[in-house]
């Protein structure tokens, strides 16, 4: 799996080198009902990944690297709407290289046995990505925020080959 970069990048201004996120921000318990970057890059740390950019002023976005090396970017959604300051909104996601083997039917496929994740498929921009978007409204705690994220990147492992028509689905845990 090669990261191909990411659709978001366009919306980045980004800040200088990487540098690991800052855990201490982190309060699992706390509920958010918008989030910024600095929320958004405590989530980060929270899981033990580096932030290695993220973006100025009101571009509430981050992108961060787990150890395994898989690249990921959080992004705020629904930004400055009826008062609320903030994001209400995050899109978690991840993009690679598109694999020879897709087609429709593996991303359909990976789709239905994943269904934690939204699986997609961009044939012309030669790109598989992989993502969950989580809904603030009313409040969420950032122990739930931090979650989204394991999700996202524990099924990734799983959805890959069947999205990339490697490997046939095998039954998910719990299914």
């Amino acid at each position: 799996m090669k990261f191909a970069g990411l659709i978001v990048a366009g919306a980045l201004a980004l800040a200088g080198l990487a540098a690991p996120a800052q855990a201490q921000d982190f309060v699992p318990d706390r509920v958010v009902k918008s989030v910024g970057t600095g929320d958004l890059a405590a989530v980060v740390g929270a899981l033990g990944h580096q932030v290695l950019e993220q973006g100025e002023d009101k571009e509430i976005v981050v992108l961060a690297e787990n150890p395994d090396q898989l690249k990921y970017v959080l992004l705020g959604t629904a930004c400055e709407m009826n008062g609320v300051s903030g994001c209400q909104g995050v899109l978690m996601q991840a993009q690679f290289d598109l694999p020879p083997a897709t087609t429709y039917e593996t991303v359909a496929k990976a789709n239905l046995d994943y269904a934690a994740l939204n699986v997609w498929v961009d044939f012309e921009q030669k790109s598989l990505g992989f993502t969950r978007y989580v809904v603030l409204d009313e409040g969420v705690t950032m122990a739930n925020l931090r979650a989204n994220v394991e999700v996202l990147l524990s099924l990734i492992g799983e959805a890959y080959p069947v999205a990339a028509g490697e490997a046939p689905a095998e039954t998910p845990a719990g299914a």
